[in-house]
C-alpha cells in the first residue's frame, strides 16, 4: 500500500491501484481522484505523508498506532 496521508487511526492509501481509507478494520475503497481525495483529507485534518510511503499492512497498522494521542 502507498500511504498518502494519515490521521488518528486512519490513512489515505492506494492499494492495488485503488484509492481508499485504511483503518484497523481494513481497506475501504473511495471513488475519488487522488487530487480531490487529498483536498478532502486536508479538510478532515489528515497529515500528508511526504514523500508517500509504501508499507505492508502490519507496518501500516503500527504506523497508525504511533499517530494516536497518548
Amino acid at each position: 500500500m502507498t500511504v498518502l496521508a494519515r490521521k488518528q487511526g486512519a490513512a489515505l492509501v492506494i492499494r492495488d491501484r485503488s484509492l481508499g481509507i485504511f483503518t484497523d478494520k481494513g481497506f475501504t475503497p473511495v471513488d475519488f481522484k487522488v487530487e480531490l481525495a487529498m483536498k478532502l483529507a486536508t479538510r478532515l485534518k489528515y497529515t500528508p505523508v511526504l514523500p508517500a510511503q509504501d508499507m505492508e499492512e502490519p507496518e501500516l497498522l503500527r504506523f497508525l498506532d504511533q499517530a494516536r494521542p497518548a
